[in-house]
């Protein structure tokens, strides 16, 4: 269910943002994030009311000026005082920021799937080396698995592997590596790895602007193919943080994304 709608949400969007994959990614991920922190923007327009934000942005930076003027004076009763007047306009002025971040939701959350999907990766290159692994369970050591052949794709050392010791995620897992090249082709191509009795097929495409996800799973089998694909790096210099688990596009998009909106906002007189 999940992944019909993710693809339904990336299908979809296709049609409005495809024509960004047509340029280059480090222009790509800077128009998603403007776009976005427009979006932020924009919507303050009809979600807030405006006279009433800008009046309370107007009493702040007056009271920030008495403040200042009553230490300079010290008095500290009249700092008391503005420092709690602040702090009332501050929570009046807060009070109309949930309804702005709840109508950007949907927009992008739309937009956060498709970047997932389209600018988390470079595309493969047509006879560009293609690393594939495939895991499965750890009974599967010393057992030979083989990829079927493709009339459009080589397989460095030969189709057939026998399955070693490995880890996945920290766990032991059989795994089987090949190092393959292929012809670009408008169409996916269907890798089928078989083991024994067992078939899983795996998606990969090469030459074109899109790319299938890293990892594909098969539950049943307990068992997943890996596809080796270079990350989107700003520059080819922003890294992700691991720990976050934010891939290195993201935290690009983020960098930019999050200082256009108040510059965004200052340009438009949208308080």
């Amino acid at each position: 269910m999940l992944d019909w709608l993710n693809n339904a949400i990336v299908g979809g969007m296709d049609v409005l943002l495809g024509w960004l994959l047509r340029l280059d990614t480090n222009l790509a991920i800077f128009l998603v994030a403007i776009g976005t922190s427009a979006i932020l923007t924009l919507v303050r327009l009809f979600t807030t009311h405006q006279d009433l934000l800008k009046r309370c942005n107007q009493d702040r930076k007056r009271l920030k000026r008495l403040i200042k003027e009553a230490k300079r004076q010290k008095d500290k009763q009249a700092v008391k005082r503005y420092k709690t007047t602040f702090v009332l306009v501050t929570a009046k002025k807060m009070k109309g920021e949930g309804l702005p971040l709840l109508a950007a939701l949907v927009p992008i959350v739309l937009l956060a799937t498709w970047c997932f999907s389209r600018l988390g990766y470079h595309p493969i290159r047509p006879d560009e080396p293609i690393e594939l692994t495939v895991y499965f369970p750890v009974t599967s050591v010393g057992k030979v698995m083989h990829l079927v052949p493709h009339p459009r794709l080589r397989a460095e050392d030969g189709w057939v592997r026998q399955v070693a010791q490995g880890t996945y995620q920290g766990q032991p897992h059989g795994t089987a590596t090949w190092t393959l090249r292929a012809e670009p082709s408008k169409d996916p191509y269907d890798l089928r790895i078989r083991l024994g009795e067992d078939t899983v097929h795996r998606r990969i495409r090469v030459g074109q602007r899109i790319y299938e996800p890293p990892v594909t799973f098969y539950p049943d089998k307990a068992a997943c193919a890996e596809v080796k694909l270079n990350e989107v790096k700003l520059f080819g210099i922003v890294p992700g943080i691991g720990w976050l688990l934010f891939p290195p596009w993201l935290v690009a998009y983020l960098i930019i994304a999050i200082p256009f909106v108040p510059v965004l906002k200052a340009l438009l007189r949208i308080y």
